[in-house]
């Protein structure tokens, strides 16, 4: 009879530790579970202009920790706003894929072949460039001074793996329709550098 109390006893302590670890974990479980944010997420393919409306986007929660700030939060309404960079389905919308500028909607998407060493480095789909328009000076003639073709002009997308390779880079910008013809003219000569709008 000694033996099953002694038993008993031993067993309770052991039973104590497991219905408090559980009560532990359970708690850490449901704090980690509620860790992030939400963000809006892609639900659809949408291209370059694409003006987002309601059912494109959805919230889902995330915890992006450092780089939360990158993407668009439940506090922020994409509703409206112009897709500058190709999305898919299921894509975090990243800020430097939207923006609010009505002039977008007016703009052509402008392929243009350019040298990859006057792409300023660390460009990223997105952002706005300023393309200058170089001469450079041959057999002797005299230098031409580098011309501002177009500003605050953003660039859609380029070839990344081409730029590796250090062979023209193709890149797409947005490009105001009344500007198309000025872009394509200064490619027939000389060549374009594109310019970090801001730094």
């Amino acid at each position: 009879m000694a033996h099953k109390k002694d038993l008993s006893r031993s067993r309770t302590p052991l039973a104590i530790t497991l219905i408090v670890a559980s009560f532990i974990s359970a708690f850490l479980l449901a704090a980690f579970s509620h860790r992030g944010s939400d963000f809006w997420v892609a639900t659809i393919d949408m291209a370059p202009g694409h003006q987002i409306a309601t059912g494109d986007v959805q919230l889902h929660h995330f915890d992006l920790d450092s780089s939360a700030s990158l993407y668009v939060s439940a506090s922020d309404d994409p509703l409206g706003l112009t897709v500058i960079s190709t999305m898919v389905p299921g894509q975090i919308i990243n800020i430097q894929s939207i923006n609010s500028n009505s002039t977008i909607l007016t703009s052509s998407a402008v392929p243009v072949s350019i040298r990859a060493v006057d792409l300023a480095a660390g460009l990223q789909a997105g952002e706005g460039v300023d393309i200058y328009w170089v001469i450079d000076a041959q057999n002797g003639e005299a230098s031409t001074t580098p011309v501002l073709i177009l500003g605050g002009v953003t660039l859609i997308s380029f070839d990344q793996k081409s730029r590796n390779f250090g062979t023209d880079a193709a890149i797409t910008l947005a490009v105001e329709k009344t500007q198309v013809l000025r872009l394509l003219t200064a490619t027939t000569h000389g060549r374009l550098v594109l310019v970090r709008s801001h730094v």
